[in-house]
């Protein structure tokens, strides 16, 4: 049996690899076309790649000029964090504070007596105060627990408490303001009052107030002069060069007693300046008469000596007039006033500097100013409505420090209204004064610099690539990763002999080389360690050629330490005094990177080229591509034919071929 043919499905005679080889010729300029458009392409995402990298250097050099510049970040360290810490805003200024804890801010903290496990709590109204807050709990009685978890859940952010097991079969509650200062005491009114008596939580107080005599006073530590020391209507006033102490009875203890002292350092009325003394009084020397001539005696006359007035003493003032008296007569000075202002009241925490309390002493060592007493009370500042903590665990009161000898009460721990600009935090009480230096963030300054250069050396490094024909170029670039490297090598040279690349490398090597109008005269960046060093070392280098930045950290770290003005404005200087920064590297590198990566700038104008060529050649192609089917449908439909008129022409030649054999 013959094998079938049919034509445009069998390939008998091979016609589809014919077909095949035709179209190849056929498709030689599509497949140029398709060439182009990937070209094209690859062109476009260069050109975008390029856009982002202009952009991310602009934003650098922005970074370094704008309003939230990193010269503009301050920082604020302590000597010693464990005592005292702080954050400094922009709006802080450069200086060092000599800052002292003497106390910390610290809340209400009660505890009960030992309470048996099975302790219930009675029905009734509780209600605790904390300053001008209160939380009032309506409860149905019940457990210890169930006590604690209604006046947590009701307690916000006034009060908590807590029950914690001191033994198999015993438990103490814990009651705590969540207010700091000693205005907001913990208070106990209603079925909160018996309960916290019965409970061991206060206790009646008995009233520790004590006066001390303002007249009349004892001796300090020198004999009383009455002549500077003056007591008259519950006023207590000393001279300069005075001094005289305010008497207890007998000594106390100083445990959780307070020292309240009005008291006045004023400025004495300068007094007017005497003239010469007139001198001795001489009796008139009389006279003689004679027949009617009358002799006059000459009048007699003193000499006195030359006189001056007497020199004002050398001009002392001494904040430091009060010293608080211990059980033992040894004094203590207390921190040092501040003078002017009329009557201030001074709070000593008394536990804070001695065990046991005698008495106040005062001492006037200034030359120009009066120190005035009106009163001086000590007092329990626990003692809230006639009741006082039994078992204290930490009482309310408020941070006291001192700022280069001045002394501030607040009642948290969180200063934000003594230094302007910074936020302090009081961690712990602490004899030693601590330093805190208020500085520009160096560190943030450095490491934007640094990444100005990196994006810059970035920036640089992929132009010298698409420009320069070098695989040397790849080779001494250590950072980029294999997969970069290679899709780098295929873009080596790309755009060769473009003007758009050269202009940006020329235009950016001439603004880090130029030198920039500062306060302090005209900078360069390499006064801050930023420079091509093309010329350094020994020998021919030619990575030192490609217009690269280098940074030496010493010259920058000493250039931010020493010139840190002058550093800021080689980067960014408002040169005419209108507030808008006008001059400096960051401003020249942001303002030539705007004309390329803004809404219809350079790139754009670039890749929307390239859009327009990629849409032509995108049509071509589709164009090409239907061509190029009708014409290999055409050689599939002549082919075909082909193939049927072989095949009848077989089988006719056949037949022939069999009739003759029949004939034979």
């Amino acid at each position: 049996m013959s094998d079938i043919s049919i034509p445009g499905v069998t390939n008998k005679y091979d016609t589809k690899k014919l077909i095949e080889d035709l179209m190849k010729v056929e498709r030689i300029p599509r497949d140029r076309a398709a060439a182009n458009l990937d070209k094209i392409k690859l062109q476009k995402t260069i050109w975008l790649d390029l856009g982002r990298r202009l952009s991310s250097l602009r934003e650098s050099a922005r970074a370094l000029y704008s309003f939230q510049n990193p010269f503009n970040e301050r920082m604020a360290t302590s000597s010693d964090p464990s005592i005292l810490t702080a954050t400094a805003t922009r709006e802080a200024i450069e200086e060092t504070k000599s800052i002292k804890v003497i106390q910390t801010a610290a809340a209400d903290r009660f505890m009960s007596d030992q309470l048996p496990s099975d302790y219930k709590v009675p029905a009734g109204t509780y209600t605790f105060g904390t300053g001008d807050g209160s939380v009032r709990l309506t409860f149905s009685g019940g457990s210890l627990n169930d006590f604690v978890t209604a006046l947590n859940r009701k307690g916000g952010d006034n009060v908590r408490a807590q029950a914690v097991n001191v033994t198999a079969d015993s438990r103490v509650l814990v009651i705590e303001s969540l207010r700091t200062g000693a205005a907001n005491r913990l208070e106990f009114s209603e079925s909160a009052k018996d309960f916290g008596l019965s409970a061991g939580l206060i206790e009646p107080g008995t009233s520790s107030r004590r006066d001390l005599p303002l007249d009349p006073v004892s001796r300090f530590e020198k004999d009383l002069d009455t002549s500077k020391v003056r007591s008259s209507g519950g006023l207590l006033s000393i001279a300069p060069g005075g001094e005289a102490a305010a008497r207890l009875g007998s000594s106390i203890p100083a445990k959780t007693l307070v020292m309240e002292i009005e008291i006045e350092l004023a400025d004495r009325t300068a007094s007017a300046v005497s003239g010469p003394p007139p001198g001795p009084s001489i009796p008139a020397t009389g006279a003689i008469e004679y027949e009617g001539l009358r002799v006059e005696s000459a009048p007699s006359d003193a000499v006195l000596p030359p006189w001056a007035p007497t020199p004002d003493p050398p001009r002392v003032d001494n904040g430091s007039v009060l010293y608080l008296i211990d059980g033992t007569g040894r004094s203590i000075s207390l921190p040092p006033l501040e003078a002017g202002g009329g009557f201030k009241t001074i709070r000593v925490p008394l536990s804070a500097y001695a065990d046991s309390i005698g008495g106040l002493g005062v001492r006037n060592a200034n030359t120009h100013r009066d120190v005035r007493v009106k009163s001086i009370r000590i007092f329990d500042p626990t003692e809230v409505a006639g009741f006082k903590p039994k078992n204290p665990v930490e009482t309310a009161r408020d941070s006291i420090l001192t700022m280069d000898g001045i002394e501030i009460t607040r009642s948290t721990n969180k200063i934000d209204d003594l230094i302007p600009g910074v936020i302090i935090d009081a961690i712990r009480a602490s004899n030693d004064p601590i330093n805190l230096v208020i500085e520009p963030n160096r560190t943030a300054a450095k490491e934007a610099v640094i990444d100005l250069v990196g994006r810059y050396n970035r920036l640089i490094a992929e132009i010298n690539i698409l420009t320069r024909n070098d695989p040397a170029i790849l080779d001494e670039i250590s950072y980029f990763t294999p997969e970069e490297k290679k899709t780098y090598e295929e873009r080596l040279g790309l755009l060769q002999g473009d003007t758009t690349l050269s202009s940006i490398r020329t235009t950016l090597q001439r603004i880090v080389m130029d030198p920039y109008e500062t306060s302090a005269g005209t900078a360069l960046l390499s006064s801050m360690g930023v420079t091509t060093n093309a010329s350094s070392g020994t020998g021919y280098d030619a990575t030192r050629l490609r217009g690269y930045l280098e940074i030496n950290e010493a010259t920058l770290d000493r250039a931010l330490k020493e010139n840190f003005i002058r550093s800021k404005e080689s980067l960014g200087f408002d040169s005419d005094r209108d507030l808008i920064v006008d001059s400096g590297a960051a401003v020249k590198i942001d303002n030539l990177m705007k004309g390329y990566v803004e809404t219809g700038g350079i790139i754009s104008l670039k890749t929307s080229t390239l859009d327009g060529q990629i849409a032509r050649s995108q049509q071509s192609i589709a164009t090409l591509d239907e061509q190029l089917a009708r014409k290999e449908d055409d050689l599939k439909r002549k082919y075909g034919m082909m193939e049927g008129v072989l095949g009848q022409m077989e089988s006719q030649s056949t037949a022939l071929d069999n009739f003759g054999k029949q004939n034979q």
